[in-house]
């Protein structure tokens, strides 16, 4: 699907893979529709990576040689401008054999180039964008205390930058280990004048237990206090700062043992249990924070990169140690969520899976647009999408409901669920016939979930034409 949104709305890309045969990376510069065009090759221990995918990757070890990054500058400077903004940007796409090539963090490592990088999503559909009022739930843990980093310090820059978003009203909903409780309530102190902050109490040890049984059970103490503290509320935005952990190929996130607990054993969360942390919450966006003194944000990139292939949304990795005030968390927030001006320079800490068409929407609750590029007509009819790439099956009701309905999860969370389904059920490619069974049961869905959104959130009532004449 890259490929597909690569070629219908003709962006600039660099496309790396992996040659088998030699066990050399591979990157080619292409635009829209044209051919790919080789710029160069590298074998995989040049770039730091193992010859398996199962091998041992050490962050710090990542590397592009300079007569690679040499050569993809000349050809770079060939492929042109993005008709979209950012109109500086190069769009990265990995296609299939890939290896490990998307765990390097390319957008530091290609700095060079002198554009910023975003890396191209596996789906079609653009998800809906929150609405004026933007919630995010800050969730920070640090299970092995040999590493220097200080939770506290941490959520309250990334809250910082969360509610430096002109023109919406954020509220923040933090969440630390139980022993680092009190020195974030400290920290986040000069932020209360600039939106709502919640620092929520770590449970006790028996409630964590109690709870895990309870309707937001997960296998995760973490989530399921999460899921607990919002008792239904919706979050546009779930944020992690913590460790990375990459084990046979597969990322992980690690977490203290219990937020009830200082110390013991890290648990580690994986992409299924994100994902659906991510769908009973209703939200668009997940980003991972790296704390400084790690060497396992590949962990990182690969859990963000498999989020992104399962739905729609917004993925991000950032690099705490290269941005330690959150400053490029800063800029890509205002990128993707409330554009306010033209990005031109790269963003080197931030790795981001984000949909063309989504930086091209400004904040707010979003209208009817027309159509972003010049001819996107054969995407947005051949996969059943809106002019501005939305899905077609999310009705007015619905559409409204999901983001302007405060506190409420239930309506962004079916919103979120038609995309993915969606995204899972239609073809991938323009020229690939729809199956019709599949668009008649997203429409019976649709139709059923905007049915029950009018029960819910009636309208009101218009009042009648006033009396002429005397009373």
């Amino acid at each position: 699907m890259a490929k597909t949104l690569r070629s219908e709305i003709d962006l600039p890309t660099l496309r790396i893979s992996v040659d088998l045969a030699t066990s050399e990376a591979v990157f080619a510069v292409v635009r829209g529709r044209d051919r790919p065009t080789e710029a160069a090759r590298c074998a995989l221990r040049d770039l730091g990576l193992p010859r398996s995918t199962t091998g041992h990757v050490d962050d710090r070890a990542l590397t592009v040689p300079p007569d690679v990054v040499a050569r993809l500058s000349r050809a770079v400077a060939d492929v042109g401008e993005s008709p979209l903004p950012p109109h500086n940007a190069l769009w990265l796409e990995f296609p299939v054999p890939r290896g490990l090539v998307h765990v390097l963090p390319w957008e530091r490592l290609l700095v060079a180039l002198g554009r910023p990088l975003f890396r191209l999503p596996f789906h079609p559909v653009r998800p809906q964008k929150p609405g004026l009022q933007l919630d995010v739930a800050i969730c920070s843990s640090s299970p092995f205390p040999a590493v220097r980093f200080d939770p506290a310090r941490v959520v309250a820059e990334l809250a910082h930058r969360y509610l430096d978003n002109p023109g919406r009203h954020v509220t923040v909903h933090l969440f630390t280990d139980a022993g680092r409780y009190a020195a974030t309530c400290e920290a986040v102190r000069p932020l209360l004048g600039h939106g709502d902050v919640v620092v929520h109490v770590p449970p006790e040890p028996d409630v964590t237990a109690r709870r895990a049984l309870g309707p937001h059970r997960t296998a995760n103490p973490w989530l399921t206090w999460i899921l607990d503290a919002m008792r239904g509320g919706r979050l546009d935005v779930v944020h992690f700062a913590a460790h990375g952990y990459l084990s046979d190929g597969r990322g992980a996130l690690a977490l203290a043992g219990s937020p009830a607990l200082d110390g013991g054993p890290a648990r580690f969360v994986e992409s299924v249990e994100l994902i659906e942390l991510l769908a009973r919450v209703g939200a668009v966006g997940l980003a991972l924070s790296d704390p400084p003194g790690s060497d396992s944000a590949a962990g990182l990139r690969d859990l963000a990169d498999h989020v992104a292939q399962s739905r729609p949304g917004v993925a991000a990795v950032h690099d705490i140690e290269a941005d330690p005030e959150a400053e490029q968390l800063g800029r890509s927030l205002r990128t993707v969520l409330a554009p306010s001006g033209p990005l031109t320079a790269p963003l080197p800490a931030m790795t981001a899976w984000v949909h063309p068409l989504f930086v091209e929407v400004t904040g707010g609750p979003e209208a009817p647009a027309e159509p972003m590029t010049s001819d996107l007509r054969r995407l947005t009819d051949g996969l059943m999408l809106r002019k501005d790439g939305r899905s077609a099956f999310l009705q007015e009701a619905t559409r409204k409901a999901a983001v302007e309905v405060d506190g409420d999860s239930w309506v962004a969370s079916a919103s979120r669920s038609i995309e993915q389904l969606q995204m899972s059920w239609l073809p991938y490619a323009v020229d690939t016939p729809v199956d019709k069974a599949a668009v008649d049961a997203l429409s019976n869905v649709s139709s059923l979930l905007e049915e029950h959104v009018h029960r819910a959130y009636p309208e009101p009532e218009e009042p009648p034409p006033a009396q002429e004449g005397p009373s």
